[in-house]
């Protein structure tokens, strides 16, 4: 009977960096996305500077999360939480930054793809209230146990 070869995926998903990397993609990804695209659209290097900061902030936090051994609900969050001020700050900066930001966004996207919301600092705050909820639930939910 010949042996099994395990393919590259079974191996990748056995790698133990493995939530090391998805948790860094999954963090700083759409934080650096949002900070460049919003740079770019608005002329305005604060975006890119929150970004750049929140990015670093979280790899900071994420890892001496995992290296200090802390419960998955406790690590998530206070990532959560971090996520949350970062969108707090990000809704300050829109809201200094709205009439530019507002424009290049109509100036670089088509029509059919702008709406309004996506310049509202209140879009920003929604999402850091969502993003606070969700860590003191993670941290209630990882103190039960």
């Amino acid at each position: 009977m010949p042996d099994r070869v395990p393919s590259p995926w079974s191996r990748l998903a056995a790698h133990p960096l493995l939530p090391w990397y998805a948790g860094l993609l999954a963090g700083i990804l759409p934080v650096l996305l949002l900070g460049f695209l919003y740079s770019a659209l608005a002329n305005r290097l604060e975006f890119a500077g929150w970004g750049l900061l929140l990015a670093a902030f979280y790899t900071a936090a994420l890892r001496q999360g995992m290296q200090a051994g802390w419960p998955a609900p406790r690590l998530l969050g206070a990532l959560a939480l971090l996520l949350a001020a970062g969108a707090g700050a990000f809704a300050w900066i829109e809201d200094t930054h709205r009439e530019i930001l507002d424009l290049g966004y109509r100036a670089v996207l088509p029509p059919a793809i702008y709406f309004s919301a996506a310049t509202s600092p209140l879009t920003a705050e929604t999402a850091a209230a969502v993003l606070a909820a969700g860590g003191v639930a993670a941290l209630a939910a990882g103190r039960g146990r």
